[in-house]
């Protein structure tokens, strides 16, 4: 999620700065569309600071990379850094082999091209060359902001232009993190040592710290001692009973100590960026989910709300003012939380899931910009399987689509969808996002289309387990009924309104029926064409699971995502500024 109040102040201050320094700062750094990234080194850059970050790119063989019309990014170090580099490393070009060459510039390059306007305060949104990805973050030293990057080195010069990327030298050179994410957290500081300690006694910290030979890769999410006082727990002891109180299902203490550890490690990588895209993982503790939810700028980690049942669980912000949040380590990354999570006997937790969120649209660096657009047939996707009624794939039958504006027959979530041929399918299985066992409503929320006769099924399917069909039929030709004030006779009928700032009969959401998930995990939903109906796209937004002792009708969403409900004022719906129906809470 971006920082955008700080990286406008950034964008502001940042030119000032530069305008202080020596005369070279002064200066545009446009240049013209011809000069490459290394005609820039040898012959735009007046003080020729770059050169020898340039020797090694020559002697990695990268030189006809960086002198080719591509897109790319280059984090360079000057040349007082590399000198810097080489004095720490004991080394120099001449003594480097080839391979640690390639591997340092393949480091400092991303295949993107990528402004400090496209910053964020976490990881960026394409990883480089070598499949790691480099974080930045704005960061005052003395009452000047610079972008940092990595926590290693500051950007003296940023976004200077080229014909094939962008250049950003630096005062540093970046070097990838060597100690793992065991050998990270007992290197925190006191203020964790309760964490740490647990951690070192249920054998998490083995591991964590796994051998470097192995491809296995670790989140993991911190807590100091504060967050567990204010949970009241200021011991191994406290800790102990609080967890017994939260799983009285455990009844080994060494047991109870274990699964609160494997409760904070997730296998994989997961960045905040990652997380605001996501709305729950699997923990290595059994059986049991961390969710996520994006409030505005925030991601709150296990917010819980039953408006039914009057329960209400604040979620824990994820620091990401924390120096150990989006910390990369050699095998994974650390997130500092602003307060204590735990295991605990769940029930139920709804999921509002986007189907367009595919694994490989969401790595894209065009994922939520205009005009990315793809055939499935060269771009595969690996949680989405076709059964097609026609021979081959046209491009139109089955794609991402996004637009960021407004307007009332226009209110995506997140802005973005799936757009689908049902014409031309007999069915789409979907690998679905986590879901905690319980029974479950599903809506299907949809851009209505002219696709008149057609009639899809749904259907549950769980590995060793019956398929589970789902009762009624959506009728993607259907528009959503405006003229009705009263929500619980909609309800009765099967039907809501999802979209939050206006009504729209284009935007429908309609109930699947109920399923019954029997254990904790990701699944698939099989969406059976039942009648093609008219050779033409629709337009699928998201697809919900509600637990049915749940509020079926709260919240909704608006086009940034955010969580809506019948209490949340019209201004603070986006579009902000726009006015909402009289009856927005009702209807």
């Amino acid at each position: 999620m971006k920082q955008i109040s700080l990286w406008i102040i950034l964008m502001a201050i940042v030119p000032i700065f530069y305008s202080c320094r020596d005369d070279m700062y002064g200066k545009q750094f446009l240049t013209s569309d011809d000069v490459m990234i290394d005609d820039y080194i040898t012959q735009k850059d007046e003080t020729g600071s770059m050169t020898t970050f340039l020797d090694v790119v020559d002697k990695a063989g990268f030189r006809g990379m960086l002198h080719a019309y591509g897109t790319y990014t280059c984090f360079i170090p000057d040349n007082n850094a590399m000198k810097e580099y080489f004095n720490k490393i004991q080394s120099s070009v001449n003594n480097m082999t080839i391979d640690e060459c390639v591997e340092f510039v393949k480091y400092h390059v991303v295949r993107d091209t990528l402004p400090t306007a496209d910053f964020v305060d976490g990881r960026l949104k394409t990883a480089n060359m070598l499949a790691k990805f480099i974080t930045t973050r704005a960061r005052s030293v003395n009452q000047r902001v610079y972008v940092e990057v990595n926590r290693q080195a500051l950007i003296t010069q940023p976004d200077i232009k080229v014909a094939n990327g962008y250049i950003h030298k630096m005062d540093h050179a970046l070097i990838p993190p060597d100690l793992t994410v065991g050998e990270q957290i007992m290197k925190l500081p006191g203020e964790y040592s309760l964490f740490k300690n647990i951690m070192e006694e249920t054998g998490w910290i083995d591991t964590l710290t796994i051998n470097k030979a192995d491809e296995q890769w670790f989140t993991v999410f911190l807590q100091d001692n504060n967050s567990f006082i204010r949970e009241g727990i200021n011991s191994r002891a406290s800790l102990i009973e609080h967890l017994k109180k939260a799983r009285p299902d455990i009844l080994k203490e060494d047991s109870l100590l274990w699964t609160f550890a494997a409760y904070h490690c997730i296998r994989g990588l997961y960045y905040v960026a990652d997380l605001t895209m996501i709305s729950a993982l699997l923990s290595s503790a059994p059986n049991q989910a961390v969710t996520f939810k994006l409030s505005k700028d925030s991601v709150l980690v296990n917010e819980y709300y039953n408006p039914t049942q009057n329960v209400r669980e604040k979620g824990i912000p994820i620091n990401k003012k924390s120096e150990y949040t989006d910390f990369s380590c050699y095998n994974g990354v650390l997130l500092d939380l602003e307060g204590y999570i735990g295991p605990v006997k769940r029930r139920a937790m709804a999921v509002f899931w986007k189907p367009c969120a595919q694994p490989e649209i969401v790595k894209d660096s065009r994922y939520r910009t205009s005009g990315f657009d793809f055939n499935p047939t060269t771009f595969p996707l690996s949680e989405i399987k076709w059964n097609m009624a026609m021979s081959n794939f046209n491009s139109n039958d089955f794609g991402y689509e996004y637009s960021g504006s407004y307007a009332s027959d226009n209110q995506y979530t997140f802005g973005d969808r799936l757009k689908v041929n049902l014409y031309r399918m007999k069915s789409i299985e979907f690998i679905m996002p986590l879901l905690t066992e319980g029974d479950y409503n599903v809506w299907f929320c949809w851009r209505r289309a002219d696709t008149q006769q057609c009639r899809i099924k749904g259907w549950l399917r769980q590995e060793g387990q019956e398929d589970q069909e789902m009762p009624n039929t959506i009728t993607p030709y259907e528009y959503n009924i405006t003229n009705n004030t009263d929500a619980y006779a909609m309800l009765a009928a099967g039907q809501k309104r999802y979209v939050a700032k206006a009504r729209a009969t284009q935007f429908n959401s309609r109930l699947f029926g109920p399923v019954r998930v029997l254990s904790t995990g990701r699944h698939t939903l099989v969406l059976e064409i039942v009648d093609q109906g008219r050779n033409t796209q629709m337009w699928i937004d998201m697809i919900q699971f509600i637990p049915i002792d749940d509020d079926q009708l709260w919240p909704r969403f608006d086009i940034k995502g955010n969580y809506i409900y019948k209490d949340t004022p019209c201004n603070e719906i986006y579009p902000y500024d726009l006015s909402c129906a009289e009856d927005n809470a009702l209807y």
